[in-house]
């Protein structure tokens, strides 16, 4: 007996085969990447973890003791603190103790990066562009601790103030930031890790473990000191542009010149600046100091002129010891000396000038008759 299929019996049967045959490979397709983990595991070779973001979009207030304030971006108030919440970037947080009670903080931009507010601090985080994965925190006052990830890629958090910037931070950094009436005062340490601080006319590429310094700038950014206070830090200070010339070929160009300065315990260095009244370039001068005070180099120039720049001048210690032993003599031989006066006698008068000369006394007496006598004769 024959059946007469339809075409539809027929389209169904062949779908149905497809399927059947399609369904295992998919399934298989599915597994394949479990399988090579399963594979590579039982072979020994190291698995591929996913890559976690180190930031999240907001930032969450992890926790808080004492008064803890927020500003949002656009409120004109401020207002408490509450844990667990998140905040947008571009908030300000602040610690506010009281008399009785202690206040601190610790907001969390990450898995494991964090930045924790003690005693009366205040920070504020910068509002970024949709997608950049940097975060800056704005010092304003107080102590400041930032922990980040030392695996943490360079260029992903700054730490940044109004005359300096810290970036590529890694590890954990502390930050005692003092605002001043004509400027600021800050002491960076690294307590652990590495970080790289930024300002102008100078630079220090790396700070390690347990290096601290403090820096002091004018409000006017006309001023900028340094001073090592544990560590050795290596600076770079600006030197200006200096002419440097091929001899084989002739050519010259302007390159930009550094100096290299280790940043000891007591060390310092001085930059002033000043803007010029004619062409408005900015004129710079740059002093290093030892721990004693002694200056160990110098330079003054302007900003964007080769021919207008004095080099490097380096004292010799020879020199320098020489010169201040010199000092020290004149210094000691002016005090010591005492200028000697020769005293001679009163040379005595010959008798023969004695005799014409005649007593002093009868002199004066005749000189008074004739006065007396002068008048006398005016009255009559």
């Amino acid at each position: 007996m024959i059946r007469k299929i339809s075409a539809k019996s027929a389209f169904a049967a062949t779908a149905l085969a497809a399927c059947a045959v399609v369904a295992p490979a998919r399934a298989q397709d599915a597994d394949a990447p479990a399988a090579a983990l399963e594979a590579a595991a039982a072979d020994g070779l190291p698995s591929v973890p996913q890559e976690v973001k180190p930031f999240t979009a907001l930032v969450r207030c992890a926790r808080a003791k004492g008064v803890v304030l927020v500003l949002k971006p656009g409120a004109s108030d401020w207002a408490a603190a509450e844990e667990g919440r998140y905040y947008p970037l571009g908030t300000s947080f602040r610690t506010a103790p009281e008399q009785d009670q202690p206040a601190s903080a610790e907001f969390a931009f990450g898995p494991m990066s964090y930045v924790r507010l003690t005693g009366a601090a205040e920070v504020a985080t910068k509002a970024i562009a949709i997608g950049d994965p940097a975060r800056t925190v704005v010092l304003k006052s107080g102590r400041v601790m930032v922990n980040v990830p030392r695996t943490l890629k360079e260029g992903l958090f700054f730490v940044a103030a109004p005359y300096f910037t810290c970036s590529n931070l890694a590890g954990e950094s502390l930050f005692d930031y003092k605002p001043l009436g004509d400027g600021d005062e800050v002491v960076v340490r690294c307590v652990t890790g590495s970080l790289a601080l930024e300002g102008r006319h100078y630079k220090i590429p790396r700070m390690v473990a347990a290096n601290q310094v403090r820096i002091r700038s004018t409000g006017d950014d006309l001023y900028s000191w340094l001073r090592g206070e544990r560590g050795d830090s290596k600076v770079f200070l600006d030197q200006g542009l200096m002419t440097e010339k091929n001899f084989e070929t002739g050519e010259e160009k302007d390159v930009q010149k550094t100096y290299e300065f280790s940043l000891s315990p007591r060390c310092a260095v001085k930059i002033f600046r000043r803007r010029s009244p004619v062409g408005g370039n900015m004129l710079v001068s740059m002093m290093a100091t030892d721990a004693t005070g002694v200056i160990k180099t110098r330079c003054a120039y302007a900003e964007g002129r080769s021919n207008v720049n004095s080099g490097e001048l380096v004292i010799a210690p020879v020199v320098a010891t020489n010169a201040e032993k010199e000092k020290a003599k004149a210094a000691s031989e002016e005090t010591e000396e005492v200028e000697a006066v020769e005293v001679k006698p009163a040379k005595a008068p010959a008798k023969k000038e004695v005799a014409e000369a005649g007593p002093p006394q009868e002199e004066e007496k005749k000189d008074d008759e004739k006065k007396e006598n002068k008048s006398d004769d005016d009255d009559i």
